[in-house]
């Protein structure tokens, strides 16, 4: 389901409002993680491949990094990737940040040549995208990993559609938990770890309903 307000927003004006967004938000303050990537680090034994999908401002990327990950955050907002190398760069972290269209078919390319364990990270990613762009996301997602590697998602759902919005002029969908997780075990993985309820995401008045989910690929 789309946000009504936003429910005819294309691309480009996605695009446009996010470099926007971004670029008068940059900063090279050390920022807080979101609860979802501390959780997800705690998940993880040893170091892994961390790719960020809708890294934003960068914060979970950053964190990642600095506890021993090989992060490579992506963003379709260019003004968003600038000010995440700015900040990377500012606090020494070896986080690398790439612009890229989710449905940009060079980029499974752009991401590939890294061993080891692999984690493809989104956080209030889902959400953020079409429907049809969210199968592209799973794609992708199937494409970059291998068995037994996971595949970490927290996203907005049906039942938060109402309440208190912090940034009301987002766009976003609210999305089906079922739905989105039998998409993701046709292209192979496999649910260990789901929960959805308030509390996990809340931001000032914004106590947003949200599945959190972990899936490994089989």
């Amino acid at each position: 389901m789309t946000d009504a307000a936003h429910s005819t927003t294309t691309t480009d004006d996605r695009s446009d409002y996010w470099n926007t967004y971004y670029a008068a938000r940059s900063s090279t303050r050390r920022p807080l993680p979101s609860q979802f990537a501390t959780f997800v680090a705690g998940e993880l034994e040893g170091p892994h491949r961390v790719i960020e999908l809708g890294c934003g401002n960068g914060r979970d990327s950053i964190f990642f990094a600095g506890n021993g990950h090989d992060v490579t955050g992506v963003d379709g907002s260019q003004s968003a990737v600038d000010a995440c190398s700015a900040l990377a760069a500012a606090l020494g972290e070896p986080a690398t940040f790439l612009q890229s269209a989710i449905d940009d078919p060079e980029l499974p390319q752009r991401l590939s040549g890294s061993d080891g364990p692999h984690v493809v990270y989104a956080r209030f990613f889902v959400h953020a995208i079409t429907d049809e762009e969210e199968k592209t996301f799973l794609d992708l997602a199937a494409t970059l990993t291998s068995p037994g590697d996971v595949l970490a998602v927290e996203y907005r759902t049906v039942r938060d559609q109402v309440g208190a919005k912090e940034t009301g002029a987002h766009y976003r969908r609210f999305v089906l938990p079922a739905t989105f997780q039998a998409r993701a075990l046709e292209r192979g993985f496999e649910v260990t770890y789901a929960v959805e309820g308030y509390g996990f995401a809340k931001w000032r008045h914004d106590d947003a309903y949200v599945a959190r989910t972990l899936f490994r690929r089989t």
